[in-house]
């Protein structure tokens, strides 16, 4: 009777393991309908740089401000890089001619994003009476203008 015994114990362990067995095993293999085949890590979605500018102000000579004839004088505006893209090697280049004399472009200087820039330009009004309003526009080294979707900021003075 002893042999049955421990045969009936080995027996009782056997079926027990195996019924475990065969019931684990094939939840294993299982996985939930909505999950994705794979357990790949999902990659982080990567931002594309985003080059942007706000106007903050005229710091100097509002539009409409009135000028006397031949005077030299510094316009200053202020501008925010409000992109993710360090601003290097820009500057703003003239877009029209008025009797207001001006250089063909001012470098901007080295901007972080965030960072805020006052930017002058020396002009030297007519000599004779009217409004001057000159136009500028960001562009590279080259020349070429950025900030495609921006309108350009300008000079708006009346020479008296």
């Amino acid at each position: 009777m002893g042999k049955v015994t421990v045969l009936a114990a080995a027996t009782g362990v056997v079926g027990v393991a195996a019924i475990l067995i065969g019931w684990v095993l094939p939840l294993l293999g299982e996985r939930d309908e909505n999950e994705p085949a794979t357990s790949r890590p999902t990659p982080a979605q990567t931002v594309s740089p985003r080059d942007d500018s706000v106007f903050e102000g005229d710091v100097t000579y509002p539009d409409g401000s009135v000028v006397e004839q031949g005077a030299a004088f510094d316009k200053v505006w202020r501008i925010r890089n409000a992109g993710t893209v360090p601003w290097q090697d820009r500057y703003l280049t003239r877009m029209n001619d008025t009797p207001c004399k001006a250089p063909e472009r001012v470098g901007i200087g080295p901007v972080l994003p965030g960072e805020t820039v006052d930017i002058t330009v020396r002009v030297r009004a007519a000599d004779s009476p009217g409004r001057c309003k000159i136009f500028w526009k960001m562009t590279d080294e080259d020349g070429t203008p950025l900030l495609a979707g921006k309108k350009p900021i300008f000079l708006d003075v009346t020479v008296g």
